[in-house]
């Protein structure tokens, strides 16, 4: 019975092992190396946990190597527990890659999304690790700086592509990959890759039932192994060497080996059980040979023992399968008939080693002279051997039929190539002339259409300034005139009503007037008592004097307690501002109080203004009658409102229903 048949589970065990530590290894080998090239301001994030690397991901302003470094350890951390987070991580990785042009990048995580789907989907695994070869290769050639690392990761992509052949019984592809990955494992010096890439070479030799080449790679691994101390990796070995010289039917070897595995072994408290039931296994199987059977069966009890630690059906059944053996040996018929049934109900997806249990059954009943059932189980013997063997003849037969359809498709495709490429040269020339006539069209067609684009732009940029200077120019003839009113009213006007009542009030001390004349006497003071008032408060609204010598905040409060049922508010910066913004933000605001108060029927009007370093806001907020805020273009007031604010650079908004009051603000830059 060759090695393929015997060890087919625990081989597919071991390998996933090897490639899970190859993973885990190579991930921590980047890490030290980015450590080195990023800095050590990035070695902490190395052992936190992915909860808090991902809080530490949703910070702004992370560097380009942080978003690498994180995106790839959650990757790794994720790939045994959350397939679908470690998917989105290394995709994201990708993105990162690329965004920034960097090929290695993109090759290590084109390698992390080959390890996510290395067992689930071996063709897309394929895809990416072939793809990342590529990009590393694209790396090398770039004359980067880390090109140790580049190695690194292309012996590690070759060792998984190696292992996926292994794992799909292409064990001549295997055996190509896993020897590139040995180069460069040696030419970069890592031992420990060299020892693991040995060995999954030898497993690949067992597989092919070729015992005399696999032998040299285990002593290679060994000595490896013996080097750095690896103890538990020496089991491993020596196991794979009791297996070789039971083989070789050297029983006296094969048994020292076996031993000594199990010897390390039994030194630790926590291996697993897996590796137990193996060399336990080998044991059992040496001991056959020799024979001893009572050693046998001791040993055969230790397996199934420890293969029921492990909870996995396949390997319970396995160990139960050696254990009916050693009874069969013995002459315990009933109980290798027993044993043999138990693991029937164990496991039954194995094919292969349901047709040696079935024999077991067959043998142990024709001892018992129960031919009758004998017979019945030889036939299910034979039945289970033949549905294995058509099991893996059509699968070699479609490998064949692929193959043989392929070279048939490449000869075609040969035959064809030069017809194809005749005529592709032909539409290339044809193509290439279109495509200039089209291109030269189109651009001549684009550039008459921005010219015209630009040149509507402009104008519209020449009338808006246009708009905006004379706008500004009005404003500022308006401010003046209303200073040169103010001014004249006050200093003309003001000093003749003064003069006007000097003169009569010196009047009435030298004249004789009856009772009746002095009382429209004091009425006529009295009304021009009044003018001097109203002449004064006409001045000051037209242009008040405690604005241009305090400012837009006195200014203003002093407009506003003239009214009780106006509540002011300043907040913010008090600096001065230029005089003709203050200018206009007073009259803008003068106006729509005055709005409300005639218009609007208001009880409470709120002025506030919010000064800040580069800008100033200011609110007027009343609860009067409202109005339809999308006809409030039709009114005069609100127009040369809205184009005075424009013209400064600002804005203005309406917020009114009718009914429901108005609000409105304004908003304006200070420049500096």
């Amino acid at each position: 019975m060759n090695y393929f048949i015997k060890n087919k589970k625990k081989n597919f065990k071991k390998i996933r092992y090897i490639i899970l530590t190859g993973i885990l290894f190579f991930t921590a080998a980047l890490y030290a190396q980015s450590g080195k090239e990023t800095g050590d301001s990035l070695n902490y994030l190395t052992h936190l946990p992915a909860d808090s690397l991902e809080i530490i991901l949703r910070k702004p302003n992370l560097f380009d190597n942080e978003l690498y470094y994180i995106y790839k350890m959650l990757s790794n951390l994720y790939l045994q527990t959350d397939t679908a987070k470690s998917l989105e991580y290394a995709r994201m990785g990708v993105r990162l890659a690329d965004e920034k042009n960097n090929p290695f990048w993109v090759a290590e995580f084109y390698y992390n999304l080959g390890n996510i789907y290395f067992y689930e989907k071996p063709d897309s695994s394929l895809y990416y690790y072939e793809q990342a070869l590529t990009m590393n290769k694209q790396a090398q050639n770039s004359g980067a700086k880390n090109i140790e690392d580049m190695f690194f990761l292309q012996m590690r992509l070759f060792y998984n592509i190696g292992t996926m052949n292994y794992n799909h019984g292409k064990y001549e592809a295997a055996l190509e990959n896993l020897f590139k990955a040995l180069k460069i494992a040696e030419n970069i010096n890592e031992p420990a890759e060299v020892a693991r890439t040995c060995f999954t070479v030898a497993e690949t030799y067992l597989r092919m039932s070729n015992v005399g080449q696999a032998e040299p790679y285990f002593r290679k691994v060994e000595n490896l192994y013996r080097e750095v101390n690896d103890s538990l990796g020496l089991a491993d070995v020596y196991n794979e060497l009791s297996y070789i010289y039971n083989e070789k039917e050297d029983y006296r070897k094969a048994l020292e080996y076996g031993e000594e595995a199990n010897r390390i072994l039994s030194l630790f408290p926590d291996v697993p059980p897996s590796k137990l039931m193996d060399v336990n296994k080998r044991l059992a199987e040496v001991w056959l040979m020799i024979p001893d059977y009572n050693k046998a069966l001791a040993y055969a009890r230790k397996t199934v023992e420890y293969a029921r630690r492990t909870n996995v059906l396949p390997s319970i059944a396995d160990a139960l399968y050696a254990l009916s053996t050693v009874y069969l040996k013995q002459g315990k018929y009933e109980e290798s008939e027993e044993i043999a049934f138990q693991a029937l109900a164990t496991d039954t997806a194995d094919v292969f080693l349901n047709s040696i249990l079935y024999g077991n059954i067959a043998q142990a009943n024709i001892w018992l002279g129960n031919s009758a059932k004998g017979i019945e189980y030889f036939r299910k013997t034979t039945n289970a051997i033949r549905a294995y063997s058509n099991k893996n003849f059509q699968s070699s037969l479609s490998e064949m039929e692929v193959k043989y359809d392929t070279e048939k498709k490449e000869l075609k495709i040969a035959d064809l190539e030069k017809k194809r490429k005749l005529m592709v040269l032909l539409g290339i020339a044809g193509g290439a002339v279109l495509l200039l006539a089209l291109t030269t069209f189109f651009l001549l067609w684009r550039r008459t259409v921005l010219k015209r684009k630009l040149a509507e732009t402009r104008i519209k940029q020449l009338e808006q300034e246009k708009q905006l200077v004379a706008t500004q120019a009005v404003l500022d003839g308006e401010t003046r005139e209303r200073a040169r009113l103010a001014r004249d009213l006050h200093d003309g006007l003001g000093s003749m009503l003064t003069g006007a009542k000097m003169s009569l009030l010196e009047m009435k001390k030298g004249a004789k007037l009856e009772y009746n004349d002095v009382e429209r006497f004091d009425k006529a003071l009295g009304l021009l008592d009044d003018s001097v008032v109203e002449m004064r408060r006409v001045a000051h609204h037209l242009m008040p004097d405690s604005l241009s010598r305090f400012g837009l905040k006195t200014a203003l409060s002093d407009f506003c307690d003239n009214y009780p049922i106006i509540s002011f508010t300043y907040y913010g910066d008090k600096s001065r501002l230029d005089p003709r913004l203050e200018v206009m933000i007073y009259r803008s605001i003068h106006e729509l109080v005055n709005n409300a108060l005639k218009y609007a029927g208001a009880s409470r009007i709120l002025v506030q203004i919010m000064q800040e370093s580069d800008r100033i806001a200011f609110t007027v907020q009343d609860d009067g009658c409202g109005f339809d805020a999308s006809n409030e273009t039709k009114g005069t007031g609100l127009r040369n409102i809205r184009n005075r604010i424009a013209s400064f650079g600002g804005n203005i908004q309406i917020d009114s229903k009718a009914g429901e009051g108005t609000e409105i603000n304004g908003e304006l830059g200070i420049k500096n």
